[in-house]
């Protein structure tokens, strides 16, 4: 787990049992081991009958089907124009015999003959209503030749064709993604895979809700693997448009947000320095009494050390995005006043400050730059404040995926001294990450030798017990934390957590519902409270509770709009709620949401895929005519 991550791994374990909606279940179908033919038989002929006085025309490009054939070759036979025919025996004759003739001409691998014996038939049929079926039928033998023959651009018109004619057409549909497959066009093929499978799921609704096995359409691994290929392109388009919302922003003087306070807070919490700057705001004057001095003409040094109090005193208080904004515009005055620095008390404690808050918001460069000019700032500091320097830069390196760069750091901090609590804590949090557990349970149980009242550290001993599936032991360590900190919002996420791995979802909800009580700041409270109750057992004959898990899901977001795992269950659970197509641009909208909210390609990666087949599912129900998802 990453120094800024909003969800432990007990957390993202919850979420992945969830069940969720129309797109987990499109995606959850496993593949029919029967083999299917590449043709279709013909229907019976319709009955000679006189031609009706009026009918419903075919689509215009039924008309033009016969123009999908490959160029003239000497054993192909001149195609005649296409006319309106009437049903009568000598033009069923010979339609059934140039389709046998194709169909043999097919199983000698003679594939542009065959098809033009296709042609010949489909000319046969015309345009009359009565061989409709039938034509459908022909056009999409002839595609399947096509294909065979690699006249790529021919079998998509006639697919094309069918799909005009026959919507739910499986075959022609499935032939169109496997074309548009081999032509690298992944998005193309995905949405062309989720009508199959829209169209599956609808035709089986009944089945599907009484729990009778399938035997579906298209395979699981499939739909993933394609989607994993649309991740590219579609992930540089979400960066585009996450870089022209922050250019935006930028113009109207904004900027991207810290995290909440509770992510900020929980940070902040995981270094034992914590208790002692938060001792020196509480001794020193209120926001408002610091700003009456700052309103004061004062000499630059002299402001940027009230600028860094009066943020100091506004982290205090939790108020983050006002803390950075004055440690934004004491670093400000030093770009301007770079000698001011000689004359400050806090510029060794500004550089840090500064250091932090663009790690939180994800400006790991100006972080970086931060920390080390403290470091050398601080050169003749105690020892203390060098290690926590070097651990906040190891966390960096953790956050952007360096991790040999991360253990570099942490030696160096544990050279300094090999007792230091932040650094134990911190590297068990990197060997975890490692799947290292026996590396992570050696640093965490030596840093609670030192420091048994560390909170952050009793959590992730409780963590590390549940990884390891001591249950017994997880509960003794919440216990221990709870005495630290009776009504701490945290404690109750991890016991939920506990208790659902337990298989008690019961006792899971009641821990969330508690963590609620106790800080209505804290998202994972309400994300992990939907989460559970999407797999609570419902009363017999009852549905899960799903409007009360999206408002859960929605206050969570409303707390901390980056929060990237609220935004992915949400949109699964609308999707299942959809009444109208509306309802899933809705939910493309409400990706396109977080991703701008992201802060590292990790964070979109999951949700790219999410938007990626909403906006399939979305494509698919047009192309079948739908008006809903469910």
């Amino acid at each position: 787990m990453s120094t800024l991550s909003k969800m432990t791994s007990n957390q993202k374990a919850l979420a992945a049992v969830t069940v969720v909606g129309a797109v987990a279940v499109a995606v959850a179908l496993l593949l029919r081991t029967g083999k299917s033919s590449d043709l279709d038989d013909l229907p019976p002929p319709p009955a000679p009958t006189p031609p009706p006085t009026s009918s419903t025309p075919l689509p215009a490009s039924t008309a033009s089907a016969p123009k999908a054939v490959p160029p003239q070759t000497a054993s192909e036979p001149v195609k005649p124009e296409v006319k309106k025919s009437e049903p009568n025996v000598e033009l069923t004759k010979k339609l059934e015999e140039h389709d046998k003739k194709g169909k043999k001409l097919y199983k000698e691998q003679k594939y542009t003959e065959a098809a033009a014996a296709f042609t010949v038939a489909i000319e046969a049929c015309g345009t009359h209503p009565k061989y409709q079926k039938q034509l459908v039928i022909l056009l999409n033998n002839r595609s399947a030749m096509y294909e065979k023959a690699g006249l790529i651009d021919l079998a998509l018109e006639d697919c094309g064709t069918v799909l005009e004619l026959d919507a739910k057409h499986s075959k022609a549909r499935n032939k169109r993604a496997r074309i548009f497959e081999g032509q690298g066009k992944w998005k193309e093929a995905l949405t062309e895979y989720c009508a199959v499978q829209l169209d599956f799921m609808h035709s089986n609704k009944e089945k599907l809700i009484r729990g009778i096995p399938l035997d579906p359409p298209v395979d699981q691994g499939k739909m993933e693997d394609i989607c994993d290929k649309c991740v590219p392109e579609a992930m540089s388009e979400a960066e585009a448009r996450r870089e022209k919302y922050l250019q935006d922003l930028k113009k109207t003087g904004g900027h991207l947000k810290l995290p909440t306070k509770h992510t900020v807070g929980m940070l902040l919490e995981s270094f034992t320095s914590c208790e002692g700057w938060r001792a020196d705001a509480a001794d020193d004057k209120t926001v408002g009494e610091l700003s009456v001095e700052l309103a004061a003409d004062l000499e630059p040094a002299d402001k940027c050390d009230l600028l860094f109090r009066r943020g100091r005193r506004s982290a205090f208080d939790t108020n983050y995005d006002e803390a950075y904004a004055d440690f934004r515009q004491a670093m400000k005055l030093l770009d301007e006043k770079p000698d001011t620095k000689e004359e400050m008390r806090y510029y060794c404690n500004l550089l840090e400050w500064n250091g932090v808050c663009k790690h939180l918001s994800y400006d790991m460069s100006g972080a970086t730059t931060s920390y080390e000019l403290a470091l050398e700032a601080c050169e003749d500091a105690n020892g203390a404040k060098k290690c926590e320097l070097m651990v906040r830069c190891a966390g960096i390196k953790m956050d952007e995926g360096e991790i040999p760069a991360a253990e570099k750091w942490f030696e160096k901090a544990l050279a300094v001294d090999p007792n230091f609590p932040d650094a134990l804590l911190h590297r068990s949090n990197l060997y975890m990450l490692q799947r290292n557990l026996e590396k992570a349970t050696a640093d965490i149980e030596k840093c609670l030798q030192l420091k048994p009242d560390f909170l952050s550290a009793q959590l992730r001993q409780a963590t590390l017990f549940m990884h390891s599936n001591d249950a017994e032991k997880a509960l003794k360590c919440l216990d221990v934390a709870d005495r630290l900190s009776p009504k701490s919002s945290d404690i109750q996420i991890y016991r939920g957590e506990l208790f659902f791995t337990m298989g008690n979802v019961d006792k899971a909800l009641e821990c969330f519902e508690k963590a609620m009580d106790f800080d209505k700041s804290n998202p994972n409270a309400y994300v992990n409270a939907a989460l559970a109750i999407m797999n609570k057992q419902p009363a017999m004959g009852q549905p899960p509770d799903i409007p009360r898990a999206m408002e859960l899901l929605e206050k969570g977001l409303e707390i901390d709009p980056q929060f990237q795992g609220a935004y992915i269950h949400l949109g699964q659970l609308k999707l299942t709620m959809a009444k109208e197509l509306s309802d899933c641009v809705e939910v493309i909208d409400l990706y396109t949401q977080g991703l701008n909210q992201c802060r590292t390609k990790d964070e979109m990666a999951d949700l790219v895929k999410m938007q990626i087949m909403a906006e399939s599912q979305h494509e698919a129900a047009k192309l079948l005519k739908m008006k809903t998802l469910s």
